[in-house]
C-alpha cells in the first residue's frame, strides 16, 4: 500500500529538487561566463551557488580561478583554501592555489600546494608543467626540466611544456636540446617560441 506523505513534506520535496535545478543552472552559468572572460559576472553566478551550498569544492576553486584572473590573489587563495577545507582531496584547489601563489612570487608555498595536488593527482600534465614554472622560478633548473619532461610524456602535444623546458635546459648548457624543444612548441603552434629559436638558435 502507498503511504501518503504529509503534504509540507511533498512540498518540502519539490522544493530541494528546484533548487538543485537552479544551482546546476547557476554553476553552468558560471562556468560559460568564466569561458568567455566574464569573470566578474562568473563570480556572481558562483555566488548564487554558494549561497544554497557554501561549501561547494568545485564552485569555490572556480570562484577562485575568477579572483585570480582579476588579479585578486588574496581573495583566490580564501577560496582555494575554503575548497581544501570543504575536500581535503579535491586535487584542483590545491593546484589552483599553488598556481595564485606562484602569482604572488611565493614559489615555496606554491611548491607545496603543486607537490600535494600532483599526489593526489599524479596524471595532471598541467600541474607538473606549473610546477615547473615554480622550479625555474626557484633556480632547480633540474628539477624543472624533469616536471616539463613529465608533462610532455603525459601529453606529448603540450607545446607549453615544450617551450618553457627549453629555458632550464639552455640554463644548464643544454643548448641544442633546448633549440630543439623551442622547435617543437614552434611546430605544435606556439609562436612565443620563434624569438628564442631567433635569438638563441642561430
Amino acid at each position: 500500500m502507498l503511504k501518503i506523505l504529509p503534504l509540507f513534506l511533498l512540498l518540502f520535496i519539490s522544493y530541494t529538487a528546484s533548487a538543485q535545478q537552479h544551482i546546476k543552472e547557476y554553476f553552468v552559468n558560471g562556468n560559460e561566463k568564466f569561458k568567455a572572460g566574464l569573470y566578474t559576472d562568473a563570480i556572481r553566478e558562483y555566488d548564487k551557488v554558494l549561497l544554497v551550498e557554501p561549501d561547494h569544492a568545485r564552485t569555490l576553486t572556480n570562484r577562485g580561478v575568477a579572483k585570480d584572473r582579476l588579479r585578486d590573489y588574496k581573495g583566490a587563495i580564501e577560496d582555494f583554501s575554503s575548497a581544501i577545507a570543504a575536500a581535503p582531496r579535491y586535487a584542483e584547489a590545491y593546484l589552483s592555489r599553488g598556481l595564485t601563489k606562484y602569482n604572488l612570487r611565493d614559489y615555496k608555498g606554491a611548491l607545496k600546494d603543486f607537490n600535494k595536488g600532483i599526489e593526489l593527482n599524479p596524471k595532471d600534465a598541467r600541474a607538473y608543467n606549473n610546477r615547473g614554472l615554480v622550479r625555474y622560478a626557484l633556480k632547480d633548473y633540474r628539477g624543472a626540466v624533469a616536471d616539463y619532461t613529465k608533462a610532455i610524456q603525459l601529453d606529448g602535444k603540450y607545446a607549453e611544456a615544450y617551450y618553457n623546458r627549453g629555458a632550464p635546459r639552455y640554463n644548464i648548457g643544454e643548448r641544442s636540446s633546448a633549440c630543439a624543444d623551442w622547435a617543437k612548441a614552434k611546430q605544435l603552434g606556439l609562436k612565443d617560441a620563434e624569438p628564442y629559436l631567433k635569438k638563441y638558435c642561430k
